[in-house]
């Protein structure tokens, strides 16, 4: 995908050598980073433009469910799709690693995902995994919006 202004987008899992730049994009953002080093499943996913990390995405995965989280652009390269390709980037491996439904909490980006067809729900329908999560339990405030989107591969079209 070839994203206004950005001249080599690749994207790729993050490696331990990114984690101080991710933590560094999401501190910019304020967004929650107290339990980077303890969050049971969390992996990263990362776009760079000529090997400049600018934005990321974190899923923390519980059984069938997953908390998509930490979803961050570098000032300079937002408005341009990027956070867009970001997130059809983690719904493809979520689903592909036997995911069924992605949790996110906002505050500020509603509109956002509404538009990437995700629903607010109550909390008290999302999964109890996703829930003992430490971003459900105390990291996000409790007027986070809660939103979840069903995420499946396509099934294969059988012989006939």
């Amino acid at each position: 995908m070839r994203l206004i202004g950005v001249d080599n987008l690749s994207m790729r899992t993050s490696t331990a050598t990114d984690f101080g730049k991710v933590r560094a994009l999401l501190v910019g953002a304020d967004l929650p980073v107290e339990d980077l080093d303890t969050a049971p499943g969390l992996r990263f996913w990362v776009a760079e433009d000529g090997g400049e990390l600018i934005g990321a995405i974190g899923l923390e995965q519980s059984g069938t469910a997953g908390l998509l989280r930490s979803l961050v652009v570098a000032p300079a390269y937002r408005k341009r799709g990027l956070a867009r390709s970001l997130v059809a980037t983690v719904e493809r491996e979520a689903a592909a690693g036997g995911i069924g439904l992605l949790v996110l909490l906002t505050q500020t980006a509603e509109g956002f995902f509404s538009a990437l067809g995700y629903s607010v729900v109550d909390r008290a329908y999302v999964p109890d995994e996703v829930k003992e999560s430490a971003e459900f339990r105390s990291l996000c405030p409790a007027s986070a919006l809660c939103m979840t989107k069903s995420v499946r591969l396509p099934r294969p079209i059988a012989d006939a």
